[in-house]
């Protein structure tokens, strides 16, 4: 093969080529331009991106210390005692200081986390680039590579949207809020602020709400399932995900035994370790679905010193004299009354009926739950065992398949003498019993014991008792029941009782009368803090509580005193307001002819009633009403008597109030004082009484209401053993029952009637359905206090006297009794007996 031209031999055959030296200018000219555009590319790539990071970052926020935080926190609502009774919030935090916090919870959560925090400076490359990879291999943005630091300053200040101008806004404010802040300040701001679930925000309120203990009480187990939580606090929520949070807790505990932040005794013990989760928290509202406190929190939107934000994220702290320990009482009174009460009107069926496939399909799905909780572990026998209550399948519509069913269980630690839903398993008559499973235990309901009071369901009529357990129960049905004994001393099978839950409604108010200030209050049963408050809301007729107040309006004219004589026999009123005619009866159907006064209440006559208030008129009996503390519209005829009036039981309440404090009138008090962050009292309320009746009549008052307690309407409540004045009150038709009754220094209330106004039924009066309320209650309220006296004006006088003629009677009158008098309304006519009328007042026989 011939050799090749050279390039001077090119040249040479073209005469018009240039020489060497000029071939080689051309690619250098070129290679000139293309580095100057690099260049000045490079020049507007560095100044656009360096524009473009100003722009971005410009409207950062600064964070220079921790002076700066200030996340939006529950108001704490504390008791008369000082003791935490609940919280409103946005979000459900409380900031605990970094010392408050265990050393293990920080460890997890940087093990889990970030486990490179103390080392870098707010920013991990490895671990952004890592997550780069993983985003760039995914075709989507499944992680971003945050640092703790990273993820305090997304929360505090930015959005969590994944877009890579967030990412370098975030970035960028890491490494400012590392220089600005230490390691454990940082911490400090992450473990307050993150979400862990359940409206829980920050370590303390998170472990409120799935342990229902404070975080400086947890322990290792507890403290890596807690820094597991922030990945996903949905999809790992241990209540609804157990085995998810279970493998989640997992990888933290190995993660600190890796670190070695723990042995690997404890990695084992804490592995094994139940949940131990508080069911009883975590579905409480922050109110703690108390009427009191909803009612609380009302008086603080409406106030124009607090309102919505600053009561919702501003860490006010708000004193009331709510009494935990009251309320607690009148809340379990009130339960087990009116639990009671239904049981009396009878069985009205199960929550639900499944037929045999349909009860096989849904026991197995809650079975399997049942397993996934424990992760097929056995059991540990001392921990309570855990079941599943199917109480929510009352709010299921009737189409839903059984299979659906499931998702309504939940799954909490089992509760002696605590209402559960199952499943009746068998009713078997030649035994007189049927079997309700919970899963992992069996709940045996004896004919007689557990079934006996479900009779037919009837307000109008007395049904019979079931004969057998088949009258009652069908295998299939999903009812309540409450575990009582265990069976042979096991722990899998429990004798109960057969529940339902209440149609009747009630409501109990507690009031100091020195101080009006609200100890508890209760309105409704089985309700929360947002369904209808029957304590203030309701307004029902008062019945015969009102009769104390026409009472009190015929002794001020000082023409009537306690033994001034009625005639409680029938006739018949022409209404002048309405033109009608009316005749009154007494509740019992019997007249007593002639009788004192002090005895028609005792014995809360109508006709006396009546007759006092057309003497006295009408409008002085309303306004007598409007000055003791009843506040609501009263008719104007002589129906008022009988308490035809609707009224609340909060005003009720307060009106006796009225009478226990010596006819001293002031507005009950829920709210003490309300103060924020910095200590500025935002609102104080304080009881300033006014004096409305003669203290005299209301001692009066008060002595005959003593009465309708030792020989009266009221006799139970004698089981208080104490100075004691009430009055029952029953409606027509028994639509409401009451009973109000005070001590010196309680006054307590309680109502109980339907929401739609029926007859409760056949002999429910205020002293068979509200009197239980009210005495459960005042037991566990006055057990630690000494019995007082009901001390009496210095210028009232008393006189012996006989009861039934309110003649002055001699000592040794078989019957006599001492009353009180306003002066000058003492008798002064003897018994026929008596000689000296002067020696028969109460001076001389002291």
């Amino acid at each position: 093969m011939p050799a090749l031209p050279s390039r001077v031999e090119l040249a040479a055959m073209n005469d018009d080529a240039p020489p060497p030296h000029a071939f080689d200018e051309r690619p250098h000219r070129w290679s000139a331009g293309l580095l100057a555009t690099a260049s000045g590319g490079l020049v507007f790539l560095i100044l656009g991106g360096l524009l473009g990071l100003l722009v971005i970052t410009q409207d950062l926020p600064e964070l220079r210390s921790l002076d700066d935080y200030h996340p939006p926190q529950a108001t704490v609502v504390y008791g008369a005692g000082g003791e935490v009774v609940g919280r409103f919030a946005k979000e459900r935090r409380t900031v605990v200081s970094f010392d408050q916090i265990p050393k293990i919870m920080v460890e997890a959560v940087v093990a889990s986390e970030d486990a490179a925090f103390f080392e870098h400076e707010g920013v991990d490359l490895f671990g952004i680039a890592r997550c780069v990879v993983k985003n760039v291999l995914s075709g989507r943005k499944r992680c971003g590579g945050s640092t703790i630091t990273q993820q305090t300053v997304k929360t505090f200040f930015l959005t969590p949207e994944k877009t890579y101008v967030r990412k370098l806004r975030e970035l960028v404010l890491a490494k400012r809020v590392e220089e600005a802040l230490s390691k454990e300040d940082i911490l400090f701001l992450y473990l307050n602020q993150i979400y862990f679930g359940h409206g829980a925000y920050g370590v303390q309120e998170a472990s409120r709400i799935y342990f229902g203990k404070d975080i400086g009480e947890i322990d290792v187990a507890q403290a890596a399932l807690l820094a597991g939580l922030p990945q996903s606090p949905s999809r790992l929520d241990p209540y609804r995900h157990p085995e998810r949070a279970r493998k989640r807790r997992a990888y933290v505990l190995g993660r600190l035994l890796e670190l070695g932040k723990i042995d690997l005794n404890v990695h084992e013990t804490a592995l094994e370790a139940p949940f131990d989760l508080a069911w009883d928290t975590v579905d409480v509202d922050l109110d703690n679905g108390s009427h009191f406190m909803a009612h609380v929190k009302r008086l603080l939107l409406e106030d124009p010193a607090v309102g919505e934000e600053q009561l919702l994220t501003g860490g006010l702290s708000v004193h009331t004299g709510l009494d935990p320990s009251i309320q607690a009482s009148a809340d379990t009174a009130l339960e087990a009354g009116v639990e009671a009460i239904d049981k009396r009107q009878g069985w009205r069926g199960p929550l639900r009926h499944l037929e045999p496939p349909e009860a096989r399909a849904l026991k197995e799905v809650l079975r399997n739950r049942l397993e996934d909780v424990r992760s097929g572990k056995t059991p540990d026998p001392k921990e309570p065992p855990i079941i599943w209550d199917l109480s929510a399948v009352v709010r299921a519509p009737e189409n839903l398949p059984a299979s659906d069913l499931a998702q309504l269980a939940r799954t909490p630690r089992f509760e002696i003498d605590r209402a559960y839903a199952g499943i009746v398993s068998s009713v078997q008559d030649p035994a007189r019993r049927a079997v309700v499973s919970l899963g992992s235990i069996e709940v045996v309901l004896p004919l007689r014991s557990g079934l006996g009071w479900a009779r037919p369901f009837s307000v109008d009529r007395w049904t019979a008792a079931p004969r057998r357990p088949s009258d009652v129960l069908r295998p299939g049905d999903i009812v309540l029941v409450r575990a009582l004994d265990p069976v042979d001393g096991g722990r899998r099978r429990y004798t109960g009782l057969l529940e339902q839950s209440p149609l009747a409604q009630a409501a109990v108010v507690v009031i100091d009368p020195s101080t009006r200030e609200v100890r508890a209050l209760s309105g409704g049963y089985g309700t929360g803090a947002g369904t209808f408050n029957r304590a203030v809301q309701a307004r029902r007729q008062a019945g015969s509580t009102f009769k104390p107040i026409v009472y009190a309006t015929a002794f001020e004219t000082k023409k009537f005193t306690p033994v001034s004589t009625c005639l409680d026999a029938p006739r018949v009123y022409r209404d002048k307001w309405t033109g009608k005619t009316w005749k009154p009866q007494n509740y019992s159907g019997t007249f007593d002819g002639e009788i004192s006064l002090r005895r028609a209440l005792t014995l809360s006559k109508n006709l006396c009633s009546v007759e006092l208030i057309d003497k006295v008129g009408v409008e002085s009996v309303r306004k007598m009403a409007q000055r003791l503390g009843v506040q609501s519209p009263l008719p104007r005829n002589l129906t008022l008597a009988l308490g035809s009036g609707d009224v609340s039981p909060l005003e009720m309440v307060n009106t006796y109030a009225t009478l226990a404090d010596g006819g001293r009138r002031a507005e009950p008090i829920f709210i003490r004082k309300v103060v924020d962050p910095d200590g500025e009292i935002l609102r104080e309320d304080r009881s300033e009484p006014e004096t409305v009746l003669d203290p005299k009549i209301a001692y009066q008052i008060s002595s005959m209401m003593q009465s309708v307690v030792e020989e009266g309407t009221a006799k139970a409540v004698r089981e208080l053993a104490r100075p004691v004045a009430g009055k029952t009150g029953t409606t027509n038709e028994a639509r409401n029952a009451w009973f109000i009754g005070f001590t010196p220094d309680l006054v307590a209330g309680v109502w109980v009637g339907f929401d739609d106004n029926r007859p409760l039924g056949p002999g429910e009066t205020g002293g068979r359905a509200a009197i239980p309320i009210w005495l459960n209650t005042m037991k566990a309220a006055l057990q630690d206090r000494p019995a007082l006296e009901f001390v009496a004006p210095s210028d009232l006088v008393f006189a012996l006297v006989d009861p039934d003629t309110g003649k002055l009677a001699p000592p040794e009158h078989l019957g006599a009794r001492t009353e009180p008098f306003l002066p000058g309304t003492e008798p002064t006519e003897l018994l026929e007996t008596a000689d000296d009328p002067e020696r028969l007042l109460w001076e001389d026989y002291e």
